[in-house]
């Protein structure tokens, strides 16, 4: 079999995934391996995983390989105590139980390079998550068929979030973004009408038309865009590592692409655009493409 070397990125602090096969190649050993650790100890779906890479003493890592659940491209930043960390999604559709995590690391110590498979197993507790019954307008439900707008819908706020900044943008704490009473809480199961829609990515915000959407935390704006088939005004935050937010169903957006936000800072307003059967923001928080639990995020936080 050809050997398929690591990316090698010695001039960024990220590491990119470049391949789904975890083989340890062919380098002389000459150290001891590093090792990989994952927070929290006992996670459940919808929680986000810190990953962190321990090199050896007197190694530096040079080079990260990792696909995990849904994410094919694990992305690591460096720390300045020499170790990397990568965030992922425990995704919503997985059991309890133990799921190994690999990585393949390039260390170089003396001049010299070497490839090692890192592993351990993650003990993941399950999570019952409850099943809502929505009615609609048959007008508004017949949007759930238009399955090509909804796909290509779909592809255009996927291709915004390729380009993680790759460093933390966020600071401290992280906001819910706007007043109001969750209605429908993340990993719902949900019947529109009697027909099956999926799980809930994000949460849903019942609040007034024109209620203030507030940053749930620094980053630059990828998306701003109005998605008539289910988003509406929709607004996409990058907060860098990969971690995403996504605001939606906006009455007004008052950011642009490429704009700076700061935690706090109105990006835009409470409305009922796209696929809604009210006023509410609809509030979601992804690593690359996973949704994750927003309201955890806001509760607990991301680990520097």
């Amino acid at each position: 079999m050809k050997r398929r070397s690591l990316f090698n990125l010695s001039n960024t602090p990220v590491f990119y995934f470049l391949g789904a096969c975890l083989l340890v190649t062919q380098y002389k050993s000459f150290c001891q391996a590093a090792t990989l650790r994952v927070a929290p100890a006992s996670p459940q779906p919808g929680d986000v995983l810190t990953l962190t890479i321990y090199p050896a003493a007197g190694e530096k890592i040079k080079a990260i390989g990792m696909a995990a659940f849904d994410t094919p491209n694990v992305k690591f930043y460096s720390r300045r105590d020499g170790t990397v960390r990568a965030y992922l999604g425990f995704p919503f559709d997985r059991t309890g139980g133990n799921y190994p995590l690999r990585a393949r690391v390039q260390v170089a110590r003396n001049g010299q390079d070497a490839e090692q498979v890192v592993s351990t197993t993650m003990h993941a507790r399950s999570r019952d998550f409850p099943t809502q019954y929505v009615s609609m307008q048959s007008s508004t439900a017949s949007k759930m068929s238009q399955k090509d707008a909804l796909h290509q819908e779909k592809l255009l706020v996927q291709s915004t979030m390729k380009n993680s900044y790759p460093a933390p943008l966020w600071r401290g704490s992280w906001l819910v973004p706007t007043p109001g009473r969750s209605t429908s809480s993340y990993g719902r199961k949900r019947y529109v009408n009697g027909k099956w829609w999926g799980q809930h990515n994000g949460a849903d915000i019942k609040a007034s038309t024109g209620t203030p959407v507030m940053a749930t935390n620094n980053g630059r704006v990828v998306l701003s865009q109005y998605l008539p088939t289910l988003r509406g005004n929709c607004i996409v935050v990058d907060h860098g590592c990969n971690v995403f937010s996504i605001y939606m169903h906006l009455s007004q957006r008052l950011v642009q692409v490429g704009q700076s936000v700061a935690r706090g800072q109105l990006i835009g307003r409470v409305g009922a655009t796209g696929f809604v059967t009210g006023p509410h923001l609809h509030w979601e928080m992804r690593i690359g493409w996973e949704p994750v639990d927003p309201f955890k995020v806001a509760h607990s936080g991301l680990e520097f």
